[in-house]
């Protein structure tokens, strides 16, 4: 998996910033090197606002980061559908937990896909 997704609220502590339980809705999401565990970058998700298509916006966005996976505590419906077509597995993860916690349960196979 070359890049993991995070949802998050956004605080600039990278790995540190807790996960947002929405995915569709989060604020940004934080994108971590699959190979090295490290953050590469915060995109900001322009859709959290949108009055409806949230979650197709969002799983739009992380396609275009060149995303193969992400980490959430939700998803709707037709994020999940968006998601699945785009080739993006959906993994979830439980409420208040950092970004580190939710990348080390991912990667420990300690989640459950979507």
């Amino acid at each position: 998996m070359n890049r993991i997704a995070i949802s998050i609220v956004p605080n600039d502590k990278g790995l540190s910033d807790l996960m947002d339980n929405r995915f569709g809705r989060a604020e940004a999401f934080l994108v971590i090197d699959g190979v090295t565990g490290e953050a590469v970058e915060t995109i900001d998700n322009a859709s959290a606002g949108a009055s409806h298509g949230a979650g197709t916006g969002a799983a739009n966005l992380l396609k275009s980061a060149g995303v193969g996976a992400v980490v959430s505590g939700r998803f709707g419906p037709k994020a999940l559908d968006a998601l699945q077509g785009l080739g993006i597995e959906a993994w979830v993860a439980p409420p208040t937990i950092t970004a580190r916690e939710a990348l080390r349960l991912f990667e420990d196979g300690d989640l459950n896909q979507m």
